[in-house]
């Protein structure tokens, strides 16, 4: 069975947060995103969809390209700023 792509935005997103020691509610102040919708765009099982301006801001945020986010690569989403 093949995971979604919310779900694996979501899983980056949460590595990020891990590998800088950030939490998601650094991440609902940071963005302006609720806290309640960003927990649940960012829940690892049944996600909510990011809306693309969700998904700028969070990049904006992490200070990464949002297609970092949206690809696997590991190596490039817990590197520094990009």
């Amino acid at each position: 069975m093949t995971r979604s792509i919310a779900v694996e935005v979501a899983q980056r997103i949460r590595r990020v947060l891990d590998t800088r020691g950030l939490t998601v509610e650094w991440l609902a102040d940071a963005t302006g995103i609720k806290p309640r919708t960003l927990a649940r765009r960012l829940h690892l099982r049944r996600p909510a969809g990011l809306t693309v301006d969700e998904l700028n801001a969070i990049a904006g945020a992490l200070d990464v390209a949002p297609g970092v986010l949206l690809h696997d690569d590991r190596d490039g989403a817990s590197a520094g700023p990009g």
